[in-house]
Order: C-alpha cells, then structure tokens, then sequence
C-alpha cells in the first residue's frame, strides 16, 4: 500500500478533468498492482477544493481511507517537535499526513518532497 497526498490527488483531478494522463494517472498505471489509500487529512485538504464535497468524494472513492490514530497522533507529535528544534517546520496537515503514512509503514506519493524530505523515517516516493 502506498499513501497519495494531496499534491498527487489535485494532479490527477486536473489530468481525469482535461482528460489528458499525465504524471499522477502515469504513476497509477505503472504501479497497477499497488493498492492506494488516502489519508483523512490529504481528503480534508481535497475536498476543500470543492464547493459541493460530494463530488470530491465520488473522486477519492476507489481509494481506501485511512484515519489518524492516535498513535499517528503520537509520531505526529516527534516529527512536530524534531521539525520545530531544527528549524524546519512544515505544516501541522503535511505533518499529519506524514505521520499516518510512518504509523502504516507505508510511502507517501508527493511532489512535494521538499517538505516531506525533511521527516525521518518517511519514505518519500515522488511521481514526476
């Protein structure tokens, strides 16, 4: 399993709406095999996107989702503090997404490996 973060899923939205595969639908295709799960935090930041949830949703069905627990909470809570003594912090969401995806033992699907990067211990996959 694989976590998509929200970078990959607005990627793929804008490639499914232009119907015109790019790097997001490319990475699916090559990676078939590989089941996909969503953080309740990437979907939160997702749907923001949308003035009616409902078809954000619809858009993230075939993707499992995955809730923060509270040992995520826990990781979280390390990566946080470690980002902040150094200097380096990220957003509290990327960091929670960051956590769940520890947590799992899974790597997280991202463009946005320069935030990601920063967090020990995660495996950072990147699609472009």
């Amino acid at each position: 399993m694989k976590f998509l973060d929200t970078t990959f899923l607005i990627d793929l939205q804008r490639e499914w709406v232009r119907r015109s595969p790019g790097a997001a639908s490319n990475y699916l295709t090559a990676h078939g095999e590989e089941e996909f799960a969503v953080s309740v935090v990437a979907a939160l930041e997702f749907l923001e996107g949308y003035e009616d949830p409902s078809e954000g949703e619809r858009f993230l069905a075939p993707f499992r989702h995955i809730e923060v627990s509270s040992r995520a909470a826990l990781v979280g809570s390390r990566v946080r503090r470690s980002l902040r003594e150094s200097g380096a912090l990220i957003g509290d969401f990327d960091i929670l997404i960051a956590a769940a995806a520890i947590e799992a033992g899974v790597s997280l699907v991202t463009d946005n490996a320069r935030h990601f990067e920063r967090i020990e211990g995660l495996r950072v996959e990147r699609y472009r």
